[in-house]
């Protein structure tokens, strides 16, 4: 299960050298690392007038450009998080590039100085970083957020050690779930953060033995239409002869 963190700050406060410098030593460690960059104010990432937006104005929904060395895809909306998650499926860590609208989602605030470290902070916040480290003044004012400040390229090891203890996974974002005993995705993120509780406290998420998927979402599932799915299936598959003991089924089924 891939965990995820948010580098948040302005314009030139160091958001690129801490997401360098962190998937630098993620990779050093041996994790797998995706990055999934938000460009806020961008329209268009494809070349208007070029071959691959023809094809899209053409009813194409989605393109892939192969090239020598990387492999581009174009998709023709724009995807939620949990959408973008699914294409990092198997990684360890999934690095965010702004996403501040994402409430809960631990993060990493590069800051020029501390107004900008206050105005990027809220109680998921883990860790500082950025131009910020480099000012002995303004990280002394931005400590009164009770948040620990790392120079990213001095001190990426103690950045690592934070994003390795703290990063978590992204939690169904449900406000009315309530199995967990709190009152949405973003207050159990809070609880986790501050080490009141753990992960293991999502039963939505550790609910793994039965994954709903539909139109390539995985919906979230609680506990009874977990356990009908589940045993319903068993049930019909047992009767059926020549199967033996399943250890694994999967089901597609198309709606026409």
């Amino acid at each position: 299960m891939v965990k995820v963190v948010a580098i948040v700050g302005g314009k030139r406060s160091g958001k690129t050298t801490v997401i360098q410098c962190l998937t630098h030593e993620l990779r050093r460690r041996g994790y797998s690392v995706g990055l999934v960059k938000e460009m806020s104010g961008v329209n268009w990432i494809d070349i208007l007038g070029k071959e691959m937006w023809k094809y899209g104005e053409a009813g194409a929904e989605i393109m892939a450009g192969v090239a020598i060395n990387e492999t581009v895809l174009f998709i023709k909306r724009k995807l939620n998080l949990m959408e973008l998650a699914a294409f990092f499926t198997g990684f360890d860590y999934l690095l965010l590039e702004g996403f501040e609208d994402e409430k809960a989602v631990v993060r990493v605030i590069a800051a020029k100085n501390a107004a900008e470290a206050q105005e990027f902070y809220n109680d998921l916040t883990i860790a500082i970083s950025g131009i910020i480290a480099e000012c002995k003044e303004e990280a002394g004012k931005a400590l009164m957020l009770g948040v620990p400040i790392f120079n990213c390229m001095t001190e990426t090891e103690k950045l690592a050690d934070v994003v390795e203890k703290k990063a978590l996974p992204l939690f169904p974002n449900l406000r009315h779930c309530g199995e967990c005993g709190y009152g949405s995705c973003r207050e159990l993120a809070k609880a986790i953060v501050a080490g009141a509780t753990n992960l293991r406290e999502c039963p939505l998420l550790r609910k793994e033995d039965v994954i709903l998927e539909v139109n390539g979402r995985v919906i979230p599932l609680k506990s009874f239409p977990s356990l009908f799915i589940k045993g319903t299936i068993i049930g019909m598959i047992s009767s059926l002869n020549g199967i033996g003991q399943a250890k694994e089924i999967k089901i597609m089924v198309k709606v026409i």
